[in-house]
């Protein structure tokens, strides 16, 4: 959240709204969109077949999503866990909802800005790989998958 402040105060725009027009517009990184909500696997992936999810219109907080983004992120979710099953042998996973934490806007020296800085967003994490000595002590992560691959290769999953 932090980061997404810092990036607001620098670019005067939402980290998140551009890493979204970003992958869209290359597409290498995209697995699926709807309308309303895109899965990429994302740059730097800390992990094989880490998956983002997020709504193309910027909203700070989860609980704003509008009845259409619910229908499409229901129909992503659904096609995304199929096809991690299918592709990866039924991995157990975590998933992360990242939304923007509850506010009392009068209080003083709070952080005003959360409206414009913060996006929700959804992570998937298949435990594919085991967090090690290095990872630990270092704080950087060894994936051995590229996020091209990944998503290319969920991208031409067939479910039928």
């Amino acid at each position: 959240m932090r980061g997404a402040r810092f990036y607001h105060e620098y670019k005067d725009r939402c980290i998140f709204c551009d890493i979204i027009r970003q992958e869209i517009e290359s597409g290498a990184r995209v697995i699926m969109e709807t309308k309303t909500i895109v899965a990429i696997a994302p740059f730097a992936s800390r992990f094989p077949f880490e998956i983002w999810i997020l709504p193309k219109v910027h909203r700070a907080d989860f609980m704003n999503i509008q009845e259409d983004e619910v229908k499409d992120l229901a129909k992503v979710l659904k096609l995304l866990f199929a096809k991690l099953s299918k592709a990866l042998n039924d991995p157990p996973y975590n998933y992360m909802l990242h939304t923007a934490p509850f506010r009392r806007s009068k209080r003083p020296g709070y952080w005003h800005t959360i409206e414009d800085d913060y996006h929700w967003h959804i992570e998937v994490m298949p435990r594919i790989t085991q967090v090690a000595g290095f990872e630990w002590g270092s704080g950087f992560y060894i994936n051995p998958t590229p996020p091209e691959d990944a998503a290319k290769y969920l991208r031409e999953v067939n479910l039928t």
